[in-house]
């Protein structure tokens, strides 16, 4: 494994204060906050005469909802003149209509240092090739201007389109000597594949890579360690959202630290929205400290998480740390009962990449859930044992079913290549009683 850099950045140094100096910080910032709050459309009358003493009083604002967001877009919860808008994106819209995320340069400067605050340390020495989208969502632009900021080189990847399929993006790890790549934590496994199709190894035959940086998915501990052994690399996770920025970096253990000097953050019972027992399983609900664009009051996530506000980690953050469940695409419900996906590959990614593989799906079905897995050496045995570990810790009837090569990806979709070519207007017609012309036969 290429070896890592000092851990500890700049952009991080907050997140290593002692709670007593972080919380005048904090209730600095929130002030600041409200107060460009009330000059948006969408706050304005919501916090007419309201008046916080504390952090402690924070509970007594009003929750701002995915729908409040949705349907303030696009400009219903701009706080700044228009002409201080910097650049635009919009979440993706998985879970409803896209939001809007608006940022000034200072946003942009702010999101960049939430990703620096992770242990991967950029430097002047990295080459960075960027495989999230660049096309309107947020995480290509903020991981390339972080990248940017620390003096390392840039590679604009960007995500799959005919002019970067995956086995171009191979070669580019190859001969760039890329030392860095941002992607989905799926990507990283996608090109896993494409090089084992090409022929090579990319546990050794990519010495120069030294980090992987996800984000934009759920990743599970036992599903970063897969990504790691396949490219012999350090795995650094991210989390975060369009609206607000990335929440969360991950230190040298594999620990999501908050960025509390650029957030508040509450975990709430779905139910009731009263505050969950520390160390429970909740709502997420945020707050920012340092958005310019668009300032946001405990924002309702829609993820699951466990924050640790009490720890010890040996990084030496005293920011809390944060376990996250993943949103409601990343659980199931079965005989009457919610699982999350995280605990399911918790328990079975534990076992051999030989037996279990690295692409699978889960399907729920009536009386089952199946875990269909692309394994090189089905294991029966061990099925049967996992089957009755899931059974017996998480009261789910679960059935691990080994599959052919490709009936869970179809690798031609990986080594595709696809034409590309610049718009033309000029092209030659055969003398052959062939119909006029058209763009179309030019494209």
């Amino acid at each position: 494994m290429a070896a890592t850099h000092s851990s500890r950045s700049p952009e991080s140094e907050r997140l290593h204060w002692p709670t007593e100096r972080i919380v005048p910080y904090q209730w600095e910032r929130l002030q600041e906050t409200i107060a460009a709050a009330k000059r948006s459309p969408h706050y304005r009358q919501l916090l007419n005469g309201l008046r916080l003493e504390s952090l402690d009083d924070l509970s007594t604002l009003p929750l701002t909802t995915k729908d409040d967001v949705r349907s303030a877009s696009p400009f219903g919860l701009v706080a700044v003149d228009r002409n201080e808008l910097f650049q635009y994106h919009e979440s993706f819209g998985t879970t409803g209509t896209p939001a809007s995320g608006w940022l000034t340069r200072g946003d942009l400067e702010n999101y960049a240092a939430q990703i620096n605050q992770t242990a991967v340390n950029l430097d002047c020495s990295d080459r960075v090739l960027v495989r999230f989208p660049y096309a309107i969502s947020v995480p290509a632009h903020i991981v390339t201007q972080a990248a940017r900021n620390r003096d390392a080189c840039v590679i604009p990847a960007s995500s799959r389109t005919a002019v970067s399929p995956h086995s171009r993006i191979v070669e580019l790890l190859e001969k760039l000597e890329v030392t860095v790549i941002g992607c989905l934590p799926m990507e990283a496994i996608w090109l896993a594949e494409t090089v084992r199709l090409m022929g090579r190894d990319p546990s050794r035959d990519f010495p120069h890579l030294r980090a992987i940086c996800t984000a934009g998915e759920l990743l599970t501990d036992a599903r970063r360690q897969r990504i790691a052994d396949l490219w012999d690399a350090h795995v650094f996770n991210m989390y975060g959202c369009t609206e607000a920025g990335n929440i969360a970096a991950d230190c040298e253990f594999g620990r999501l630290h908050l960025s509390w000097d650029h957030f508040l953050l509450e975990v709430l019972d779905e139910t009731n929205c009263q505050p969950v027992a520390p160390g429970k399983m909740g709502m997420a609900v945020l707050t920012t400290l340092t958005r310019e664009a668009m300032p946001l009051l405990r924002y309702t996530l829609g993820d699951y998480v466990h924050l640790h506000s009490e720890h010890e980690c040996p990084c030496g953050r005293k920011s809390p740390i944060i376990e996250h469940f993943g949103r409601d695409l990343n659980r199931f419900q079965f005989a009457g009962r919610w699982h999350f996906v995280r605990d399911l590959e918790e328990l079975l990614l534990q076992a051999p990449a030989e037996a279990i593989g690295n692409l699978w799906l889960i399907e729920v079905r009536p009386g089952e859930v199946r875990f269909r897995v692309e394994a090189e050496q089905p294991d029966p045995g061990l099925y049967q044992s996992l089957e009755r570990r899931v059974r017996d810790e998480m009261d789910l009837q679960l059935r691990i079913d080994a599959v052919a090569p490709e009936s869970i990806l179809n690798r031609s979709r990986l080594t595709k290549i696809e034409p590309v070519n610049k718009p033309r207007i000029v092209g030659i017609v055969r003398q052959d009683g062939a119909p006029s012309l058209t763009l179309d036969d030019l494209m």
